[in-house]
């Protein structure tokens, strides 16, 4: 599944084998002749260790996990009705999987531990990956709207646009590798959120969902309005597929206009949090505008300014800076520069810095596109700290112990939470502060237009002491935020690393509500078990 990931690729990675959690394999023989019945491929069937691998963990995230049972790769609509008829049958769940880039295991299979704590039953998983089903079915330019299959990642269909020689693209920005099925079952967004939305808004159209008895529906016509009924496309938005398998997606398209990057830095986050209400309020046209902290600015130098005099660039100040794409016609993107320049130097920065050839935005933006890495670079440069042995018996800890080979001894949790705009320099103080007490490397991104902060902790795979510390300041982001009026995520989902928060978040009468549409829809909990909707018994303290 795919998510917003701070403009770096995440990839499912191989993990340590002997770290893996078993499944059940009861009624697993009986579903899988069944579906090599209803494949002309045996191919697309695999129990392959590498495959299950490959679709039961991933190297960017820590929560326990579990490797499915078989692994299919459907080429049609109708091949993945004969899955999930298949899987009701022989009382096996269903996991989608497309770009492989979530960060709280929304992809993985439910833990057996944790199936038997929450009551449920330890059976067979399906992991139906999309990578062949990954086209263009229909591009209505007239419209401005195009039909895509779950498989295909938005970045593709950018490029299949482009080719065609279309003025229109999809705007909606996750992190590289991310596929439309992630997005849309995780209600994703990304850097032009404050421009353009997320998942969940106005840029769906309609969904083709297959539901757990193997009907096909389609959520709604292809109109940009329509007012004959509630709009069933966004009960599927955000789901998580708990409430049935997304097999295609109508998706309205924008208008491809040139843009133009700015940068200022400031002396507090309290004064960019006022430059960018200041901004937004009085109608600048901005794609982007990001908030980097002094620490991830500090990475960013220790990872940029170094090498010969010919390919070092020069050094940034360390303090907290901001990061703006225009968008529009020249004329307005003029103007908007020059209203953001005077905000600007109103709330403290010296000037703004604006490109505007391809060449130079690119350069200018720079900093943005190569956070993780910075951060992860410049946590391996610093003192390594001590190295405690991993305990065996801890599973968190078995997750955490990647190969080595694979990204070297330093990991980063990536997480977001996302808060009311006038908060965000709170949140921001609050996070850095408990970053400062525990004593890690965790610089800070925020899309600082609608309040959403991404905190990088990094941390060494053999030091279970740093790894706990990681751990609490994640869990204390999310206490910040929603004391704040905000919310544990505001693009990574819930899957299995954020249920704990939900009640807290949405309250008991919106959570029995979640529980009972699960209920009525997937009677027999096939898809996705154990995800998004928390046990009853199960509430963070």
């Amino acid at each position: 599944m795919g998510t917003c990931l701070l403009g770096y690729v995440v990839g499912t990675r191989r993990t340590d084998k002997k770290s893996v959690l078993h499944r059940s394999e009861s009624d697993l023989d009986g579903a899988i002749n069944a579906l090599q019945k209803a494949f002309d491929d045996p191919s697309r069937i695999s129990k392959d260790k590498d495959d299950l691998y490959n679709r039961g963990f991933s190297a960017w995230s820590y929560h326990p996990a579990a490797l499915p049972s078989v692994v299919v790769w459907p080429t049609s609509v109708e091949e993945c009705v004969a899955i999930v008829k298949i899987a009701t049958k022989f009382g096996c769940a269903i996991v989608p999987f497309a770009g492989g880039t979530s960060l709280e295991n929304h992809f993985s299979a439910l833990p057996p531990d944790q199936a038997r704590r929450e009551g449920l039953p330890v059976r067979p998983t399906i992991s139906v990956d999309f990578e062949l089903m990954s086209s263009v079915l229909e591009f209505h330019e007239d419209d401005g709207d195009v039909v895509v299959q779950p498989g295909l990642k938005w970045e593709e269909l950018n490029q299949w646009l482009s080719d065609r020689g279309s003025n229109l693209y999809w705007p909606i920005d996750p992190g590289p590798g991310s596929a439309f099925g992630g997005m849309l079952s995780t209600g994703g967004s990304g850097t032009n959120a404050v421009r353009f939305g997320t998942m969940k808004g106005d840029y769906v159209l309609n969904l083709t969902v297959i539901l757990p008895s193997g009907e096909v529906i389609t959520t709604r016509p292809r109109t940009r309005k329509f007012a004959t009924s509630p709009d069933m496309t966004k009960l599927f938005l955000g789901a998580e597929g708990t409430l049935g398998l997304i097999v295609g997606a109508t998706l309205r398209l924008a208008p491809r206009l040139p843009s133009t990057v700015g940068r200022a830095t400031f002396e507090t986050v309290e004064d960019v949090c006022r430059a960018v209400r200041e901004m937004l309020s009085n109608g600048v046209g901005v794609q982007c505008i990001e908030l980097l902290d002094d620490v991830m600015i500090r990475c960013v130098n220790h990872a940029e300014c170094r090498g010969s005099d010919s390919t070092a660039v020069a050094a940034l100040p360390e303090r907290p800076t901001l990061f703006i794409k225009f968008m529009g016609t020249p004329a307005h993107t003029s103007e908007d520069e020059r209203l953001a320049e005077s905000i600007v130097r109103r709330f403290g920065a010296d000037s703004l810095e604006v490109a505007r050839e391809a060449e130079e935005c690119e350069r200018l933006w720079r900093a943005r596109k190569v956070a993780l890495w910075s951060a992860m670079e410049y946590r391996e440069s610093i003192s390594r700290g001590s190295s405690l042995p991993p305990s065996d018996s801890s599973n968190q800890q078995a997750v955490v112990a990647r190969e080595r080979d694979e990204l070297g001894p330093v990991r980063c949790w990536t997480t977001d939470c996302c808060v009311p705009l006038g908060q965000l320099a709170e949140m921001v103080k609050r996070v850095k502060a408990d970053i400062e007490q525990a004593g890690i490397v965790g610089p800070l991104v925020g899309h600082a237009g609608d309040g959403n902060v991404h905190a990088l902790l990094t941390f060494r795979s053999d030091d279970q002491a740093e790894f706990e510390r990681v751990k609490s300041v994640a869990s204390r982001m999310v206490a910040h935020a929603q004391s704040l009026g905000g919310t544990a995520s505001g693009e990574h989902g819930v899957g299995l690393g954020k249920r704990q928060y939900l009640e807290k978040e949405l309250g008991k009468g919106t959570v029995d509500l979640l529980r009972l549409l699960k209920r009525t829809i997937d009677p027999e909990n096939i898809f996705n078990p154990g995800k998004l909707y928390p046990p009853e018994h199960v509430s963070a303290q």
